[in-house]
């Protein structure tokens, strides 16, 4: 961790001390760290854990998805940039330096980019070098930022829907990636509603088709720590 300033260590050593080590999920093949059941943690009352939302410490249905997606598909990879908006854990940079793929890794907090350094972390304990993932805690959002898109990359996004203000911009700034810089747009996502539900997808002012990839079932013990979501879905939004 030499490249991690003296606050980012600090918070590398919480996180070692206060996740466990999992491989239950979708990718067996990629372990993570992780807040589980046999976390102290999971339970636990927000003044705990000294960062807001620890959301980088759960490996969501819809990441889980995504992720498998990458590692079954290498040759739709090949020679591409993945972004990986919203990274959390880092499951898809991860997943696309398994299959010889150079990744961005994005996630946006509120104190010192905790994400990125649990990412790094998840690198490290794949044994996996990073040379080829650029971390960045730029928000691409406000203001949205197109120019320097990489061009023809892949952008995957699991999870993210979860609220339909956050959907409407999201979906504004994909489709202008999609329209000027020839920007594929995967989603990872078990049927939140701002996307599965009808009177949402037609409220929004971008339009846009679901192209279904994979529907993936999800094992017992993830339907019970993600709110009984049973099947998670990658699809690929192309907008009109």
């Amino acid at each position: 961790m030499h490249s991690l300033k003296m606050g980012a260590r600090r918070i590398a050593r919480w996180i070692m001390k206060n996740t466990v080590v999992s491989r239950e999920s979708l990718t067996p093949e990629i372990a993570l760290r992780l807040i589980t059941e046999t976390c102290p943690l999971w339970m636990a009352t927000p003044d705990k854990c000294p960062f807001p939302n620890p959301y980088w410490a759960f490996y969501w249905p819809g990441g889980q998805a995504a992720t498998r997606y990458i590692l079954d598909n290498k040759k739709e990879f090949s020679g591409k940039t993945v972004f990986d908006f919203g990274a959390g854990c880092g499951s898809a940079s991860i997943a696309s330096a398994m299959v010889g793929t150079r990744s961005i890794a994005n996630d946006i907090d509120s104190v010192i980019t905790v994400a990125l350094v649990s990412i790094a972390l998840n690198y490290r304990l794949n044994k996996l070098s990073d040379a080829n993932v650029q971390y960045t805690n730029k928000n691409f959002l406000s203001p949205m930022e197109i120019d320097n898109f990489p061009k023809d990359s892949i952008i995957v996004l699991g999870d993210m829907f979860y609220d339909t203000d956050f959907t409407e911009l999201t979906l504004k700034w994909l489709a202008r990636l999609q329209k000027e810089r020839g920007t594929r747009a995967l989603v990872g996502d078990p049927d939140r509603h701002p996307m599965a539900d009808r009177n949402y997808a037609k409220s929004y002012s971008v339009k846009f088709s679901r192209i279904p990839l994979v529907d993936y079932p999800l094992p017992d013990y993830i339907i019970r720590e993600h709110y009984g979501f049973n099947t998670a879905k990658v699809y690929e939004l192309v907008f009109n």
